[in-house]
């Protein structure tokens, strides 16, 4: 029986993190192991673990660490014991009794070294949020989301499996222990906090590993805690320029400019898909600022 450690990182969250692992409980797989990597929470996460999941193993690590370098020491831990896969998983994230069992199936049946990653939805929606994702650098995105029609998918599906071009980060996704044998860890040096996995995934499939989204399984996720980058028409003019320099924001142009200057399609030309991906920003959240202001001010003459 494959053996599956499920990594996930935390930085507070516990309520969140509470009701990841009571879904990963129900799990009718068997033959799995969860390994928290807790990377200086405040908020009594350790004391809380510790009490309500005494079965969960337990990875102590700095707050410098971020998302990358979290995920990287769970992974490390997993490989040290053993495992023939890795489930990475973040704790807004919550899955279904059987997701891990199907994951696994698929996981044999592709006979080789393939990524497989569940559905994603909104947990107090239930709505459909990711199928699959692809970059466009090219022209400035990173992440293109597709939300086909899931009947469609189906249809087009093989054994329950469609390819991919990028899985959109670690909700649950499954992965052989052998690829991070065979294309190393992700890269915590130069992305810390986001886009390791945009870069992981492209590695991967430079190196002809395929990435699959397995159509019959789902996970779910909480979208409470959100970035400093959601909803940036909320923002002053200055609190949206910080959003390019925060580690917070997946607009933070330290990391973006790595990940353009790794995977640009035209050697030596990256500053152009990143000049493009900051003034679609700009332009975005100038319009969606306006509109904003607007209603806002419409808001506030109805109400006086």
């Amino acid at each position: 029986m494959i053996k599956v450690f499920i990594v996930i990182p935390v930085y507070n969250g516990w309520k969140q993190t509470r009701r990841c692992l009571g879904s990963i409980r129900k799990s009718t797989y068997a033959n799995s192991e969860v390994i928290v990597v807790d990377h200086g929470s405040t908020d009594g996460t350790k004391s809380e673990l510790q009490l309500d999941f005494p079965e969960v193993i337990r990875v102590l690590g700095s707050e410098e660490l971020w998302w990358t370098g979290a995920t990287n020491l769970g992974i490390q831990e997993a490989l040290g014991r053993g495992a023939d896969a890795i489930m990475l998983l973040n704790n807004d994230c919550f899955l279904e009794p059987d997701t891990i069992e199907k994951l696994v199936l698929h996981f044999k049946q592709t006979k080789g070294e393939a990524i497989i990653a569940p559905v994603q939805f909104d947990v107090s929606t239930g709505k459909l949020l990711v199928i699959t994702a692809k970059t466009a650098l090219l022209i400035g995105f990173p992440t293109f989301m597709t939300t086909r029609n899931m009947n469609t998918v189906k249809k087009k599906a093989r054994n329950g499996l469609i390819e991919g071009k990028l899985i959109s980060g670690g909700r649950g996704v499954l992965i052989p222990a052998s690829v991070f044998k065979r294309i190393g860890l992700f890269d915590d040096r130069n992305l810390p906090h986001y886009y390791a996995d945009h870069d992981f995934y492209i590695r991967c499939r430079k190196s002809g590993i395929p990435l699959f989204i397995a159509v019959d399984t789902k996970v779910f996720i909480d979208q409470e805690r959100s970035s400093l980058a959601q909803r940036p028409e909320i923002l002053t003019f200055r609190q949206f320029f910080e959003t390019f320099k925060n580690k917070r924001s997946h607009r933070d142009i330290q990391q973006l400019s790595p990940l353009f200057k790794k995977h640009y399609p035209i050697p030596g030309c990256y500053f152009i898909g990143l000049g493009l991906n900051i003034l679609r920003y700009v332009i975005s959240y100038l319009i969606h600022r306006g509109i904003y202001l607007i209603q806002k001010e419409k808001f506030s003459k109805n109400q006086s």
